[in-house]
């Protein structure tokens, strides 16, 4: 029964985390943390709690402290209008937008923005732009780009028909004028009707107003501290800057630090908001020691210098904790726990009160003593630390769990694309794509390139065998296991260093671990195998016999051990160059194949050039043999002129002994599948190897 809750709940966790709104809105945030960091980063120079340092930017090198501040006011001064800007963007790449169509969002998004902030009065305009404004922001960013979206696919505002022919560009502007007035228009018309009812007091100011009234309904005691904690957390919860919202209650109930005041501005940032809001240095804790993936804890190491200084926003943005509907729980529910903690503490007289003032970004432990006065406001952050450590982990170990489900089905659907596009001889152009597919294959070329530099990659060894069942070698396969995703598709990795130009780096590795393996096999097993290596198209692109003839040298391997199979079909079509160096390959020794063998008029050409001494049949016609005469025929056809020709057959996916009779009656020369043995790293195919010389000798 808790077992099927828990599951029920996860179900329902993953499916807020994946719908559109929230992973258009947690994408754009995502967007700010460059800004954010920067700017905290400054604010936590410019403002680091000690003397001597204030006194050295502000008295000997004022101009340093003139950089940090326009350095803080660049990032947070315009917080609300790069959040506009980040959301219609995410917006645009949520709907797998065009490049070229992008710009439009965002200029209309941005005069959205605008005309909302242009109509308030004067003396706001400027805070409207930074933090204040960030609840209008979010709304405007993201409903003026739904509204922009489904206008412009109206044909009668979209103007198309005046467009064609014309560049991309001034066809696109052309076609956005009426989407983008209409949009700007709406938010103009909403704006002044929310004016004239609010009396002229923008969104922020009415908040603020109603949020004073109330702490002043409900007092400055444990129940108003409860409320602003609770209010502070939900709001960030939410994606909206929760202390910037508050800000104006903070001032107004909890300015005062005294022995006789419990609650104060800086009895919260000591207690409750340490390492930012949420109490997140626990959220660091618990990703640093007890993270089982490398993604968080990368992030968490990311983001240590920063929450020391109590800037969360790598944790909040980079994990993410805003929007998400698992770690909302604890990053709610620790500030409260540490509210109590904490109140209780002082109340009975454990630890003494907030006496002194200090700047947020002062460090944990240094805090808790500096504003006490006492080592027990120290003990007391530690013990809070403790207790929102065990209650974030849990939590964390869900998110963990749920990111990897989400990353799974999305490598799975670029795969399933991958094989349709090579099911119809497209290219899928990954790369260059804006959406889920594009961003998954550019993070995977990316780490693709840093494992392939750590060495990471390597192969295994699917055995080949004639009709005695004798080893005559292996082919050698690529693979790749993701630190977090497992392995993956080994077409995928073709692709994706073909089209990321990394293919060179990846084959000098194969070829220098498979030349390797030979040397490695010779010393314990006979003279007669061989390890087959496919290559490309793009192979023959760069000096690839140069280099295989190197690594041939240097392992002191003959030529004739290394067989090379050649997968594209287009390898002869119309390149010069990639004959001769086909051709200079077969002179140096290397025995070339054709893998995936059919009766297509380009395999015919294959053999006609006399480049090819063996064929491998293509896997659709060896695995349905049994059952389908007219594939049986084919195989027999394709072995029939290989004689002739002089070239070998080797059948792959033989899977069962039947397969393999059918095929030796045909005349089948060697084999390769299951029934013979599975793809094994290089020791245990070793061990095979010689295992099976003593059964077959």
């Amino acid at each position: 029964m808790e077992h099927s809750l828990k599951m029920q709940m996860t179900k329902i966790f993953y499916r807020i985390q994946n719908s559109h709104l929230i992973s258009i809105v947690r994408r754009g945030l995502t967007m700010l943390v460059p800004a954010i960091v920067v700017g905290a980063v400054a604010y936590a120079v410019l403002y680091f709690p000690n003397e001597m340092f204030q006194a050295l930017i502000t008295e000997q090198f004022p101009g340093i402290g003139g950089f940090l501040e326009a350095v803080y006011q660049g990032t947070f001064g315009m917080f609300s209008m790069i959040l506009v800007v980040a959301l219609s963007i995410s917006y645009a790449l949520e709907k797998d937008e065009t490049v070229d169509k992008m710009p439009y969002y965002m200029i209309t998004a941005i005069a959205s923005f605008g005309a909302q902030i242009l109509m308030t009065n004067e003396a706001e305009r400027l805070s409207m732009i930074g933090n204040q404004g960030c609840f209008i922001a979010m709304i405007v960013g993201v409903l003026s780009s739904y509204l922009f979206s489904r206008l412009k696919d109206v044909d009668i505002l979209s103007l198309r028909k005046y467009t064609v022919g014309m560049e991309i560009i001034p066809a696109n502007a052309i076609q956005s004028i009426f989407p983008a007035a209409i949009t700007i228009g709406c938010f103009v018309v909403c704006q002044g009707i929310f004016l004239a009812l609010s009396g002229g007091k923008s969104i922020f100011m009415l908040w603020s107003d109603v949020s004073c009234h109330i702490f002043e309904k409900v007092g400055n005691g444990f129940s108003s501290a409860l409320l602003y904690t609770a209010l502070v957390h939900v709001l960030w919860a939410f994606g909206f800057h929760g202390s910037h919202m508050m800000e104006t209650v903070a001032i107004n109930c909890f300015s005062e630090v005294g022995q006789d005041v419990i609650f104060s501005k800086s009895f919260f940032d000591t207690f409750i908001v340490m390492g930012g809001c949420g109490t997140t240095v626990c959220v660091l804790i618990g990703v640093l020691l007890f993270a089982r993936k490398k993604r968080m804890r990368n992030i968490g190491k990311i983001a240590l210098p920063t929450v020391i200084f109590n800037s969360n926003e790598i944790l909040n943005f980079g994990i993410p904790i805003v929007l998400n509907p698992v770690l909302i729980i604890p990053f709610i529910c620790v500030p409260i726990l540490a509210l109590v903690l904490s109140y209780g503490a002082v109340a009975a007289g454990l630890v003494p009160h907030v006496i002194r003032e200090i700047t947020w970004t002062m460090p944990v432990i240094f805090s808790g003593y500096c504003a006490t006065g006492s080592i027990a406001g120290s003990i007391l952050q530690i013990v809070i630390i403790g207790c929102g450590v065990a209650i974030y982990v849990p939590f964390l170990r869900i998110e963990e769990k749920l990111y990897d489900t989400r990353m799974q089905e999305k490598i799975k659907k670029l795969v399933k694309e991958l094989q349709e596009c090579e099911e119809r001889g497209e290219n899928p152009n990954f790369l260059h794509r804006l959406g889920d597919s594009g961003m998954v294959a550019r993070m995977l070329l990316q780490e693709l390139k840093y494992d392939i530099q750590q060495k990471k990659l390597f192969l295994v060894y699917q055995p080949q065998a004639d009709g005695d069942g004798k080893y005559i070698g292996a082919e050698a396969l690529l693979r790749w296991e993701h630190s977090e995703y497992g392995f993956i598709y080994p077409p995928l990795i073709i692709y994706l260093a073909k089209e990321g130009e990394i293919l060179p780096e990846l084959e000098r590795m194969l070829f220098d671990t498979a030349i390797g393996a030979i040397h490695q096999i010779s010393t314990k097993c006979r003279e007669q195998f061989k390890i087959s290596v496919n290559i490309t198209a793009h192979s023959l692109e760069w000096d690839i016999e140069e280099y295989i003839a190197e690594k041939l040298k240097e392992y002191q391997v003959s030529p004739e051990k290394l067989w090379l199979e050649i997968t594209e079909q287009d390898v002869l079509t119309n390149s010069e160059t990639a004959e001769k160096k086909i051709n200079r390959l077969k002179e140096a020794g290397h025995t070339l194949l054709i893998d995936d063998f059919g009766m297509g008029h380009t395999s015919l050409n294959y053999l006609q050039s006399n480049y090819f001494g063996v064929v491998k049949l293509d896997g659709s016609l060896t695995r349905h043999i049994l059952e389908r005469e007219t594939n049986q025929k084919i195989v027999a056809s394709i072995i029939e002129l290989g004689k002739k020709l002089d070239v070998r057959v080797i059948a792959e996916y033989v899977e069962t002994e039947e397969q393999r009779q059918l095929l030796e009656e045909i005349g089948c020369d060697w084999y390769q599948g299951y029934l013979i043995g599975k793809p094994v790293l290089l020791d245990e195919f070793v061990e095979n190897m010689i295992k099976n010389e003593k059964e077959t000798s």
